[in-house]
């Protein structure tokens, strides 16, 4: 395992190394020092020169391979950092380690390209530094920023455009399946909030009594398992399973979780995963209630600031992992996380605990359905419009009058319609 020290540096205050800590951890690294820093950005080494100099003897006593800044650094900042540290040792940065992890969680191929497309994102104003750095006869070097070749600029430019096109297609063929979902009568929930919330194990919690081999003929893309690890990033691209909410049919999405202090290009880079959040018809932002207040503020603000830019769905904020807190503490976050989440549910997807009043939420907070009455006449073809209706609404009364049946249902408004369609044409076909 290679062994790796963290650093950070902040304008005030203390420095924070849990989250770049675990962020290691979960890129598969063993942390075996740290060192932190509070004042303002030096624009050569972002650190201080002398704390440079302090890293490097820290580096050379602990033996490490490797260097995990939990800052942005500049395509400078990392050279100028690289030239300090002893012979071959990698200089990683926030947002590179969260591309290794993004990379090594990739398993379609819409997600591979997101992480293509990040890290290209990422490495563009690296390969305009090494050929500004070429011009002054001055050579990055392997752990620094690499070798310059003056064609790799025009490589990655092309590489950005062709990976947007092939997401841009994956994008409206996702976009047509939420359309034929919703034409199905499904009401579609995603599931976001901050990475190690708990919300694959939530999801589970809330598909568990339903079957997905139930729903094959409908939706046959329908994943069978949401994956539960307590593990960053278990969840990279999107897993979606049927859930049972009430009178509602629900088709549940989980998605990557947020992280804090994303660049705008990281964040556009996922843009086709967060799709299925931002165009849904409802959003339960699920947050870990056993963390402190301030952590929790924090985090909230974060999954605020992803989700506000392009989110037109009602959100309902889930204060999960209840079952590690008492209820004193539970009603003093409730209190003063108040104006970030108003009326939150406090359940537990681990003991199940006050899933039952979330469910209730969610089918409070999802689109109204509209009431309709049709009168059938008796054909050939009703009983299968009959069998659609439950399907697809939620029938109430089903009765037979002669040559004729009533029913009393609701439904969305689209089913409403293709209902009325249908029944339009069985009336034809009577007469």
């Amino acid at each position: 395992m290679t062994r790796v020290i963290v650093a950070k540096r902040v304008d005030r205050g203390d420095a924070e190394l849990t989250e770049i800590t675990d962020l290691a951890r979960a890129a598969g690294y063993e942390v075996v020092g740290r060192l932190s820093q509070t004042r303002e950005e030096d624009a050569a080494y972002h650190f201080g020169e002398g704390k440079v100099g302090e890293l490097a003897a820290l580096v050379a006593r602990e033996d490490v391979q490797a260097v995990i800044f939990d800052n942005r650094l500049g395509p400078y900042q990392t050279y100028n950092i690289a030239q300090k540290l002893p012979e071959n040792v990698e200089v990683i940065d926030r947002f590179t380690l969260i591309l290794e992890i993004f990379g090594q969680r990739a398993n379609t191929r819409k997600a591979q390209l997101q992480v293509e497309l990040a890290g290209l994102r990422y490495e563009l104003p690296r390969a305009e530094a090494k050929a500004s750095l070429a011009k002054r006869d001055e050579r990055p070097g392997f752990m620094g920023l690499g070798e310059y070749d003056e064609s790799r600029e025009r490589d990655i430019k092309a590489q950005i455009s062709r990976i947007k096109n092939e997401l841009d297609a994956i994008a409206d063929k996702e976009e047509t399946r939420r359309e034929q979902r919703r034409e199905s009568g499904f009401d579609l929930v995603a599931l976001a909030g901050y990475t190690n919330a708990g919300k694959s194990t939530l999801m589970q919690r809330l598909a568990d009594d339903l079957e997905v081999g139930q729903n094959d003929d409908l939706h046959p893309d329908l994943d069978p398992t949401a994956e539960s690890q307590d593990k960053l990033f278990t969840t990279l691209g999107t897993t979606t399973r049927r859930a049972e909410t009430g009178k509602h049919d629900v088709l549940l999405t989980d998605t990557v979780g947020f992280v804090s202090d994303l660049p705008h290009w990281l964040v556009e880079s996922f843009k086709s995963t967060l799709d299925s959040v931002y165009r849904a018809d409802l959003v339960l932002l699920v947050v870990d209630a056993s963390e402190p207040i301030e952590e929790m503020r924090e985090k909230l603000i974060t999954s605020h600031d992803t989700l506000y830019e392009r989110n037109e769905a009602p959100i309902v904020t889930v204060f999960n992992k209840m079952d590690k807190v008492d209820a004193e503490e539970l009603d003093e976050k409730r209190a003063a996380l108040s104006a970030l989440a108003p009326n939150p549910v406090a359940v537990s997807g681990l003991t199940g605990e006050n899933i039952a009043e979330l469910t209730e939420r969610v089918e409070a907070e999802l689109p109204a359905w509209e009431r309709e009455r049709l009168l059938l006449p008796m054909t050939d073809d009703t009983m299968s419009l009959v069998s659609w209706l439950y399907d697809h609404a939620h029938v109430e009364t089903e009765e037979y009058e002669g040559e004729q049946v009533h029913l009393e249902f609701e439904a969305r408004p689209e089913i409403i319609e293709k209902a009325r369609s249908k029944a339009a044409a069985l009336s034809v076909t009577a007469d």
